[in-house]
């Protein structure tokens, strides 16, 4: 498929198992690099990664022969195994079961960026539960 051209930018959200805050902000540039090279490895590319205590949203251009459920399974399995392998966390990183995604058209990218990049001010008590927070347990 190398005349395939594709333009398939999807927002995805997985959170830790529990909801357990495991990823301190010591932590982001360790799991960025890692969620990077893993969207590589499953032929997709990550735009951005927004880290939260207790979650991860991923901004992914999603390759010609990608299948999402594929590259959901490489970040989150791969992600939790490094860093647990490798000791960067003080606690054991384990994600919950599933994941929430969305497709993204080209008009959303830079406000889903800003948003993304703000993750960590952004998610505390004062704000209400969002989409992907009540489709997963």
């Amino acid at each position: 498929m190398s005349h395939a051209q594709v333009n398939v930018v999807v927002h995805m959200v997985w959170g830790t198992r529990h909801r357990t805050p495991s990823l301190p902000p010591s932590l982001d540039l360790q799991l960025e690099a890692l969620l990077a090279a893993l969207a590589r490895e499953a032929k997709c590319s990550l735009l951005l990664a927004g880290i939260a205590s207790d979650h991860v949203h991923t901004l992914v251009r999603v390759g010609a022969t990608a299948s999402l459920a594929d590259v959901a399974r490489r970040m989150k399995g791969g992600s939790a195994y490094a860093l647990n392998e490798r000791a960067f966390a003080a606690r054991t990183v384990r994600w919950q079961n599933g994941y929430w995604a969305e497709s993204v058209g080209p008009a959303d990218i830079e406000p889903l960026v800003c948003y993304l990049r703000r993750q960590r001010a952004h998610h505390d008590d004062s704000h209400p539960a969002e989409l992907w927070q009540l489709a997963t347990t």
